[in-house]
């Protein structure tokens, strides 16, 4: 009998430990099918990212291109306007003119970085944040020699200061002037609109004897 107990008691133990393992192996199971599904997962969500980056790459590429391409086409049209004189030379003003706008400058002249993605851009000006409707002011007396939409850069305003000195507004989302108009020095030419990503801004540039220059060398300093 005595032994007959010690028979069951170790049946018993026996089937115990074998009801932990299977729990065991259950649960190892489990996991191992929660990883295998966390690492699918990550598999995918990192596929859909470098298709995104790629995406993203491809859409900065375009929009560098396509803004090259209408700062080439602005340039020939400022190279293309008829000489005008004007009664207040601007060179002596140079690192003196009062800003067109107040904001902060979120892209500066010439060769940088178009994004995080690395896209090399070459720029002809100055973009400058400000609150969308803000006013536009002229840095220097002029003439109007355009006032109209532009490719690339929403409304744009062209004033001409005389001896192929020229201040360019652009994407305005309303325009103050006319073609052919006298503009004082102050005087609002338009209100800040809209980059073509949608941010509120204004492009501002800037050509003496008909090359871009840096603005920020004409503005008076902010410090």
């Amino acid at each position: 009998m005595r032994a007959h107990q010690s028979t069951l008691a170790s049946l018993r133990q026996i089937r115990a430990d074998l009801e932990t393992r299977r729990t065991r192996a259950a649960t190892a199971e489990a996991d191992a099918r929660k990883a295998a599904a966390a690492a699918t997962a990550a598999v995918s969500a990192r596929t859909a990212l470098i298709d995104q980056i790629d995406a993203q790459r491809d859409l900065n590429a375009r929009y560098v291109s396509e803004l090259q391409s209408a700062q080439q086409k602005l340039s020939d049209t400022v190279s293309a306007l008829p000489a005008s004189g004007s009664t207040v030379p601007i060179r002596p003003f140079e690192g003196a003119l009062d800003w067109p706008a107040v904001g902060r400058v979120t892209a500066r002249f010439g060769p940088g970085r178009g994004s995080r993605f690395g896209t090399a851009i070459t720029r002809s000006g100055i973009e400058i944040a400000a609150p969308a409707g803000a006013p536009v002011t002229a840095v220097h007396e002029g003439t109007v020699a355009f006032a109209s939409p532009f490719s690339g850069f929403g409304t744009l305003v062209i004033l001409d200061h005389g001896a192929h000195a020229y201040s360019l507004y652009g994407y305005l989302s309303s325009v103050a002037v006319t073609k052919g108009a006298h503009v004082d020095r102050g005087a609002r030419v338009g209100l800040v609109g809209s980059t073509p990503a949608g941010q509120p801004a204004l492009y501002f540039e800037m050509r003496v004897d008909g090359k871009a220059v840096d603005p920020l060398q004409w503005l008076k300093p902010r410090y």
